[in-house]
């Protein structure tokens, strides 16, 4: 277990959290004495949040602009996140340090931010509350909905947290257009999926994505067209849905 989960862990029993996390979070910043707002910053589009330090007092903003309130909930336990882990701030000025939390840095990987995603994943989908629920189901979308609603989180959260415990071999890829946007695969998947950086063609995730049409279950698609380790006599089965008003779509694999 690696250090933001078992701070994640530490916090929920801490503060006696033995409901859905995503209800509890307020009131774990009261008892830690951390005040908290809600503002729609139209002229920072990138932020997502900030944890502020003035003297002894703390606080949490949420922006609210361009963001659902699943994307808000993430962002208030990513902040609870830099607290609990004690990450030294990152910024200074005029008496004020903590973090702005962008888009652009939480995207880059870098060491906190990373952390700080880890500790809001384990806080808000707990193991011992999460894994339960899934246990003998299957990866599909109606399994991701009913989890996503379950702990309040964003379905991509969510079914990349599935990937953390699910045994045969998975893969979850977004994507924008045709470019992809992150993948993640199971542990039994690892190492089968190359760097994809686009939707390969002759895919039915590349055809669904063209006609804006969901599919409606797993289709069978030859191995070679996704997978880097060839697996003979056995097919890969694709399924992909989006929002495509947006442009942005999600595909599951198995194998």
């Amino acid at each position: 277990m690696d250090a933001p989960t078992a701070k994640a862990e530490w916090v929920l029993a801490m503060y006696g959290v033995d409901d859905r996390p995503a209800t509890a979070l307020h009131s774990i910043a009261e008892q830690a004495s951390i005040r908290y707002a809600y503002e729609e910053l139209p002229e920072e589009p990138d932020l997502c949040g900030e944890l502020l330090y003035k003297g002894e007092q703390k606080a949490i903003l949420i922006n609210t602009f361009n963001s659902k309130p699943v994307r808000q909930t993430f962002t208030f336990a990513h902040e609870l996140g830099h607290y609990f882990l004690k990450h030294p701030p990152s910024y200074r000025t005029d008496g004020t340090s903590g973090f702005a939390c962008t888009q652009t840095d939480i995207k880059k990987g870098l060491q906190q931010e990373a952390e700080a995603n880890r500790f809001a994943v384990a806080l808000l989908m707990p193991e011992h509350m999460f894994r339960p629920l899934m246990a003998g189901s299957v990866l599909d979308f109606t399994l991701i909905d009913s989890l996503a609603r379950e702990f309040m989180v964003s379905k991509h959260a969510c079914s990349f947290r599935i990937l953390d415990f699910i045994r045969d071999p998975y893969a979850v890829i977004t994507s924008s257009g045709y470019s992809v946007t992150t993948l993640k695969t199971s542990r039994s998947g690892r190492g089968y999926l190359p760097e994809l950086k686009t939707i390969p063609q002759d895919t039915a995730a590349h055809i669904t994505i063209a006609h804006k049409r969901n599919q409606e279950s797993f289709t069978p698609c030859p191995p070679e067209r996704w997978l880097a380790r060839p697996i003979p006599e056995q097919y890969v089965y694709e399924c992909t849905r989006g929002h495509f008003t947006s442009g942005v779509a999600m595909t599951i694999l198995r194998w």
